[in-house]
């Protein structure tokens, strides 16, 4: 795995989101609609920006993660596989005298998502063109005569695009990218990636037990508004702002020596044996040891406090490596 990590560190290397899908959403009354869904105020995203979000119970528990974009005439909602059919049921049946159509893309459209330093540069062999230029900006591009949207995201702490693209060019999609000098990266390598940028993944670092303030200040500021109108969750998440806090954070740790520990292990305080739980664990080759994500109470979460994993020392640290400047 060494070097795949130091290839898409370097230059790039593309992920297979399999069973990601699309939701497209039309009609007169589809951006009002999602406005009272959804955790982020989309009217900052204008036609060709997108902008990170989530769905939220009515108790503010995250439903799901997702990435909103805005297409002019139409919306369009990324969703993990995990929850792409539970939010689409959920959305459907709260359409009742709204104006709104909802088409699943996820038979006609797969995602990839090339990542790295020269993922740029990928896209331009392979002769792609029209690529977006800021965080978030999303084109369409032609390649060999199909319709691929651009999506610039970052998804490794090393820059990168997202590619929605036909299944019918599929293959022949990867091939270009092989081709071109990205290598795939598999599930495991895309852990260390996005643990070094702390990038949470749903279903692994988070899910419906967990309160979208939770995820700490780097989720919030991308993911939720403070300003906008009502949408299902935000009472219980505005009462959290403006407490000030939660009892808990999603933290990452360095961990001294020994194995990985598994996910859901405990994670103990002096007197606190129940500090917090792992949400998973990877051999960072940056930080040259085992790094930790976990929810830890937030009287712990100060950088340099030493905790307890498995029977291991470990420490919180105050940022990862690869983790955006806010």
């Amino acid at each position: 795995m060494t070097a795949d990590y130091e290839s898409v560190r370097q230059y790039a290397g593309w992920l297979d989101l399999q069973g990601w899908g699309l939701i497209r959403v039309t009609g007169s009354d589809r951006s009002r609609f999602l406005q009272g869904q959804t955790t982020n105020d989309l009217s900052q995203a204008h036609p060709g920006k997108c902008l990170p979000s989530a769905f939220c119970s009515p108790t503010g528990h995250l439903l799901t993660d997702a990435l909103i974009l805005n297409a002019g005439e139409e919306w369009l909602i990324l969703l993990p596989e995990l929850t792409f059919g539970e939010t689409l049921a959920r959305l459907h049946n709260l359409i009742i005298l709204d104006e709104v159509e909802l088409e699943p893309l996820n038979e006609s459209i797969g995602v990839l998502s090339l990542q790295g330093p020269r993922a740029q540069d990928v896209l331009e062999e392979i002769e792609m063109e029209n690529m977006p230029i800021e965080p978030l900006q999303h084109r369409i591009a032609l390649w060999n005569g199909a319709e691929i949207r651009v999506v610039q995201r970052d998804r490794s702490g090393s820059g990168g695009y997202d590619l929605y693209a036909p299944f019918a060019v599929m293959e022949e999609f990867k091939t270009a990218l092989i081709t071109a000098g990205a290598l795939e990266i598999e599930p495991a390598l895309w852990d260390v990636l996005r643990y070094e940028a702390g990038i949470p993944l749903y279903g692994v670092d988070m899910n419906e037990r967990i309160l979208a303030p939770e995820m700490g200040k780097a989720f919030e500021s991308s993911h939720v508004s403070y300003t906008k109108g009502c949408y299902t969750g935000q009472e219980v998440i505005m009462r959290i702002h403006s407490r000030g806090h939660t009892n808990r954070s999603w933290t990452p740790l360095l961990l001294a020596s020994g194995a990985l520990p598994l996910r859901e292990t405990p994670i103990e305080a002096p007197g606190k044996p129940d500090a917090g739980w792992v949400t998973g664990a990877v051999y960072s080759p940056a930080l040259n040891g085992v790094l930790v994500w976990g929810f830890v109470r937030n009287a712990f979460i100060q950088a340099g406090t030493g905790l307890t994993i498995g029977g291991a020392k470990a420490r919180v640290i105050d940022k990862t490596p690869f983790a955006p400047s806010r």
